[in-house]
């Protein structure tokens, strides 16, 4: 049964399982957020298992190339949501844990830049923070409808490893970033113009300040860079000045800390590679159990599937 279960499938519905058991763990003496966590994350459960036991069954083509991806992005995305109000919930805060590691390993207090925060350079740097959205979404039907069967999976595999990775800090280290934290110490709000103001909408959309610990900002969009550089240089370098971009602005607009960027940068890093290492060995175990390289997929897929020796997860 493993060998028909797909690795990005397993990443998420571990999530899950995760977030289920955190709040059956808080539930005792647990806020009402915790209750009606409970509720969302449950039936997210029941309806992914349905889905994944489904898949791991029929092994069809067009799961492989639509359902997957619909399905599991869907569903991690709403966890963007759910999660990070559910770790503010389930756990203490972390951000003054967060601030203290800025300040005093890493040399740079979250209050320092308010000096260089200009409504100018505000706005400058709202713009490839709005862009965020639209890039992954791109990245997103690129990544899964435009690439070759073995190189989709190994892009969804590893996309899918970066989110789920970085939930585990959502809910175990919940920190609603400087923005918040660091409230009262600015001597004042940040100004922009437009596309500011479409970044304050866009956060207050989706329930507030949380999630800043790792900072998904970066672990996201440098995950599709870095992939694409592996995979196709030319649009790879075309998104690289946006992620370095994003870099810069979730320190301007005082929604992260630097270590939610090292934390971002490292677990992208490692997913890029660890991805398509668990995809060439999902595949050879399937090859093992008798069935085809890749669901649906005939065995021209695996045409350049390197050695076990090049295997390194």
């Amino acid at each position: 049964m493993l060998a028909r279960i797909h690795p990005a499938d397993r990443a998420v519905w571990l999530i899950l399982a995760i977030a289920v058991l955190v709040c059956l763990a808080r539930v005792p003496g647990g806020a009402a957020e915790v209750w009606s966590s409970l509720l969302v994350h449950a039936a997210l459960l029941a309806g992914f298992t349905a889905y994944v036991a489904f898949a791991a069954t029929s092994q069809s083509r067009w799961i492989a190339q639509a359902a997957r991806p619909a399905v599991t992005v869907g569903v991690v995305f709403t966890l963007y949501t759910t999660l990070g109000h559910l770790g503010l919930a389930a756990m203490p805060p972390a951000d003054a844990a967060l601030s203290w590691v800025d300040a005093h390993l890493l040399g740079l207090h979250p209050v320092a830049l308010e000096r260089l925060q200009t409504p100018l350079l505000v706005e400058a740097f709202a713009v490839p923070y709005a862009l965020f959205i639209p890039y992954i979404y791109l990245s997103a039907a690129l990544g899964t409808l435009g690439r070759p069967p073995v190189e989709r999976d190994a892009f969804l595999t590893g996309w899918m490893l970066t989110y789920a990775t970085s939930y585990l800090g959502y809910v175990f280290l919940p920190a609603q970033g400087p923005i918040a934290f660091h409230a009262a110490d600015y001597v004042s709000a940040l100004h922009g113009g437009a596309f500011h103001d479409l970044v304050v909408r866009g956060v207050a959309s989706t329930g507030g300040f949380f999630g800043a610990f790792p900072s998904l900002h970066v672990g996201s969009s440098l995950y599709l860079c870095v992939f694409d550089l592996r995979t196709n240089r030319l649009r790879g370098l075309t998104y690289f000045p946006i992620v370095v971009s994003i870099y810069g602005a979730t320190l301007v607009l005082r929604y992260h800390y630097v270590i939610d960027l090292v934390a971002g940068t490292v677990i992208a890093l490692l997913c890029v590679r660890t991805g398509p290492a668990l995809v060439r060995r999902w595949m050879r175990a399937r090859m093992a159990h008798g069935l085809t390289p890749l669901p649906g997929e005939d065995a021209h897929a695996v045409l350049g599937l390197p050695s076990a020796g090049d295997d390194r997860t």
